[in-house]
This record gives structure tokens, C-alpha cells and sequence, in this order.
């Protein structure tokens, strides 16, 4: 009857916590799951008031949220997406602030993720396709940030090594994305996708169907991977 479907409904549900959920991804991933049916999604952002280098704060989300079942962090910090391009007061500052939003955010998030979190059953981070590949310079009219590169290739290893550790109880997998398209120069755009097999940049759309499948039971043997979302850009 309607009243037993409802009370199974309600036991399926699957709650997804979402990092980066105001940026550039997260916005539209964050409302894929939103029309979807049997998913509740908790927004965590810098622009909704969240410190996620603070991990007194984190602790705390993760504690009123201890029923979430997935985490997806999409927060990060790019030199190529930041509006504010003053450049640090040295290399040593530069270093830190990549590595405090890039890795220590993540390690934090995983892990009180996975300490509070008892129904916890998946988390996807999500890395770059420059933390297993350098950047061809010569597309950019500056370098991409030597410490946004070493940054998204620890996420790979904050990944593997919480696979290793609590893979019996949870999968943890990375998604390493190509660049996605949004309002970049014609020129650049033409330039990249002279590299890419696909003969397109990425769109927000093409991460929807492995995100579907990392959130589900047909992932359940899915565990420690980094997979490679490039249209190919990495097979040359």
C-alpha cells in the first residue's frame, strides 16, 4: 500500500554531501541530483560562509550530517578560475594557500566524512587531468601554477591511500576531468581541442552518467580508482 511505499522510499533514500556546490561544476551537479528522485543534497561552499580548512568546522558539518551516504568534493582552488590574480608575497605562500585548499581541505572532509558518517558508502574526488599529465604551456598565456599542479596530484594519493585504509567499509575513487568548456577565449578553446580526440572541450553534462554510477550499488567493486574524463586529451 501507499503507506509501505512511502516508509521504503524514505530507506532508500541517498543523501550527498557536495563541496564546491556554488562553483563553476558543483552548481550543475548539485542540481542534477536535486531532479533526481531517492537523493537529498547538503551544499557546502567558500560563498555560503564554509571554512573547509577549519577542522573544527568541518567536524561539526559532518556530525549534523552523520546520515549522508556520499560526499563529492568539487571545491578547490585554480589560478586559472580566481578572479584575484595578485600575485603572493613569495613561493612559500603560494605553496601553502594551493595545498590548504587543494589537499589539506580534502583530507579533512574524507576523513570526517568517513569518522562520522556511519552510512557513508561513497566518496569522488575529484583531481585534474595536469595531476597525472604537465600542461602544455604554450596553450596559456601564462603558466598554469606549478602548485595547483603538485596540489591535484596529492589529491590522487589522499584518495588511493583512504581507498587502501577504509575500503572495506567504503569506496573512495577520483575523477580526473579534462578542462571544462565555460567562457574561455575562441582562440584557446581552438587550440586545446586540436589535442583532444573528442575534438570538443568537456562540458558539465559528461560527468553526470559516472557520478550516477559512483552513486549507486552497480559501483559497489569500485574502489581506488582514478579515472580519466578527457575526451582522450591524455592518450598522446
Amino acid at each position: 500500500n501507499k503507506r509501505i511505499f512511502e516508509k521504503f522510499k524514505f530507506i532508500t533514500m541517498n543523501k550527498i554531501i557536495i563541496t564546491g556546490s556554488d562553483g563553476l561544476i558543483g552548481k550543475k551537479v548539485s542540481n542534477f541530483f536535486l531532479k533526481k528522485k531517492g537523493f537529498k543534497i547538503v551544499k557546502l561552499d567558500k560563498k555560503l560562509g564554509h571554512n573547509l580548512t577549519s577542522e573544527t568546522e568541518v567536524e561539526e558539518i559532518f556530525k549534523k550530517n552523520k546520515d549522508a551516504n556520499y560526499l563529492i568534493n568539487l571545491h578547490g582552488f585554480n589560478d586559472h578560475v580566481k578572479k584575484n590574480k595578485s600575485k603572493p608575497k613569495n613561493y612559500k605562500d603560494d605553496f601553502l594557500n594551493y595545498h590548504l585548499n587543494n589537499v589539506f581541505s580534502v583530507y579533512l572532509t574524507n576523513l570526517k566524512f568517513i569518522k562520522n558518517c556511519k552510512l557513508a558508502k561513497g566518496i569522488i574526488n575529484f583531481a585534474s587531468l595536469y595531476a597525472i599529465m604537465s600542461p602544455k604551456h604554450y596553450l596559456y598565456k601564462e603558466p598554469k601554477n606549478i602548485f595547483y599542479i603538485t596540489s591535484k596530484s596529492s589529491v590522487i594519493g589522499l584518495t588511493k591511500y583512504f581507498a587502501s585504509k577504509y575500503g572495506k567499509k567504503i569506496n573512495v575513487n577520483c575523477i580526473i576531468n579534462g578542462g571544462i568548456e565555460s567562457d574561455q577565449p575562441k582562440k584557446f578553446k581552438k587550440s586545446l581541442t586540436f589535442h583532444i580526440p573528442k575534438k570538443r572541450m568537456m562540458k558539465i553534462e559528461d560527468l553526470y552518467g559516472m557520478l550516477e554510477l559512483l552513486t549507486s550499488k552497480r559501483s559497489e567493486y569500485i574502489n581506488g580508482s582514478s579515472i580519466v574524463m578527457d575526451g582522450g586529451y591524455s592518450v598522446w
